[in-house]
């Protein structure tokens, strides 16, 4: 065989040779990293744009989380709170309290993981209850969480987060009916 023919064998061996894989950057990997770096408490704010109404309704707060399951939410100005820990949620305000069971919800359920287990970093927990996809890269990404449940989906149509590295920084509920609630995270992480 000639030099120029066992370049161009060498060359065809060359090309069917499996490349190395490039580093992947998977959901997996998102929340690990997101479980890594959130703080324990992150003011918000948030505006929800409801489907029979001109004037969108803004809030403002605090979140607070503690791994795995405990997270809080407090409106400022207002005395309210929401408490989510275990398999229920607690309604806390100037009038008393209430408790309301995750399981008599579905939806309420599958929007309490979607924060809950994306907070902690626990992918198969969000995989339970939602189809999820992650878009762009780490530096800007956009994880779409779509209900698997279709009585969920007959109320919440997607939850979108996104953000940069290991940051949090927005939430987008869209609901069935039209409504629109966007929550912006304030202290970046």
């Amino acid at each position: 065989m000639t030099s120029g023919g066992r370049v161009k064998v060498l060359l065809v061996l060359w090309a069917l040779l499996p490349l190395p894989a490039a580093a992947q950057w998977d959901a997996a990997q998102l929340l690990a990293a997101l479980a890594r770096a959130v703080p324990e408490r992150i003011a918000y704010s948030e505006t929800r744009r409801l489907a029979y109404l001109d004037v969108p309704l803004t809030t403002s707060g605090e979140l607070e989380f503690r791994p795995p399951d405990w997270l809080r939410r407090s409106v400022q100005g207002s005395g309210e709170s929401y408490v989510i820990a275990g398999d229920a949620v607690r309604i806390e305000g100037s009038g008393g309290g209430r408790e309301i069971p995750l399981d008599m919800h579905p939806a309420l359920r599958a929007f309490a993981e979607s924060l809950r287990a994306t907070l902690a970093g626990d992918l198969p927990r969000l995989q339970r209850y939602f189809i999820v996809e992650l878009q762009g890269s780490e530096p800007a990404w956009r994880l779409q969480l779509r209900p698997r449940d279709a009585s969920v989906a007959s109320v919440i149509q997607s939850i979108e987060l996104s953000g940069d590295g290991a940051t949090l920084r927005r939430i987008e509920t869209r609901e069935a009916g039209g409504d629109l609630t966007v929550t912006e995270l304030k202290d970046g992480r």
